[in-house]
């Protein structure tokens, strides 16, 4: 059962997340904003290294744990920020939720896990829920979009689903989550340098207020993909992947403590929070081993 525990921290700790990024997206672009969260989250494990036990590092994880990186948060924090500015809120909100299934069908494919019929239940509830939640925390943007455009959320999802699987696989090869956090965060930032230099001409320098701003962001963005990377090496990817990725019920109750950032919610995300909820009474058939 620790891999829920770690689930739970991590979709918190992602949730969390959220009030830091929207103030930071109110002084940056989507690249900057990225860039930098990536580089603090990277800085923070640097005292951690001297723990890892390099003498088991395996090339071939170490591989997929760059190719994860790079699919997630790599590419699909850089779609999910993008939409945010080319569809708007409500659409990529709305979106984004169905990533647990992705990551679910994944694993089957993939890695060969079981399946249980129950989980279709915890994972349409996560689903549902989560859709309700973030459609009315973002209805305020009311903002117009092109239906082409519609394909930037989709790809996130898709790709932030690849990445689970791909980190469990890694994680079967080496079981070592913290090492995986770790270069998995690297190649990202390294993604997103290479991003920003090609273009820095187009975008504003980051300042030393940014990251005054960001740096909070960064330490708990990197507390995020440690705890999720713990659950995948705990569970499996069609178990834990439905309770990380039910952020919005988090992001809901943060909500009345930092409405600035969060927005006024309503009723429809308490409907949202108590559908998310009930898929805890499916929840005992498929999460005990």
């Amino acid at each position: 059962m620790i891999e829920i525990v770690f689930a739970i921290l991590s979709s918190f700790t992602f949730a969390y997340n959220v009030i830091g990024i929207k103030r930071g997206l109110q002084k940056m672009d989507y690249l900057s904003c990225s860039l930098l969260v990536s580089a603090i989250s990277c800085a923070t494990y640097i005292p951690f290294l001297f723990f890892v036990d390099f003498s088991q590092i395996n090339m071939i994880s170490i591989f997929l744990f760059t190719l994860s990186g790079l699919i997630a948060p790599g590419l699909a924090r850089l779609i999910f920020f993008q939409s945010l500015q080319k569809v708007g809120a409500l659409i990529t909100s709305s979106i984004m939720p169905s990533q647990p299934i992705i990551s679910a069908i994944s694993a089957v494919i993939v890695l060969s896990e079981m399946f249980p019929p129950n989980l279709w239940i915890g994972i349409l509830a996560i689903i549902v829920g989560a859709i309700i939640i973030e459609t009315s925390i973002s209805r305020n943007n009311g903002q117009k979009t092109k239906v082409a455009y519609i394909i930037l959320p989709m790809s996130g999802v898709l790709m932030g689903g690849l990445g689970d699987s791909i980190r469990k696989i890694a994680l079967n090869i080496s079981n070592q989550p913290f090492l995986g956090t770790v270069v998995a965060n690297l190649a990202a930032l390294i993604l997103y340098y290479l991003v920003y230099i090609f273009k820095s001409r187009k975008i504003r320098p980051i300042t030393w207020n940014d990251f005054k701003l960001m740096w909070v962001s960064g330490i708990v963005m990197a507390l995020a993909w440690i705890f999720t990377f713990y659950a995948l090496s705990c569970g499996d990817v069609s178990k834990v992947a439905p309770i990380i990725n039910s952020q919005p019920l988090f992001i809901y109750l943060l909500g009345h403590f930092y409405s600035k950032e969060i927005g006024n919610v309503s009723i429809r995300p308490l409907i949202g929070a108590i559908i998310i909820i009930i898929r805890s009474k499916y929840v005992p058939f498929y999460l005990i081993p």
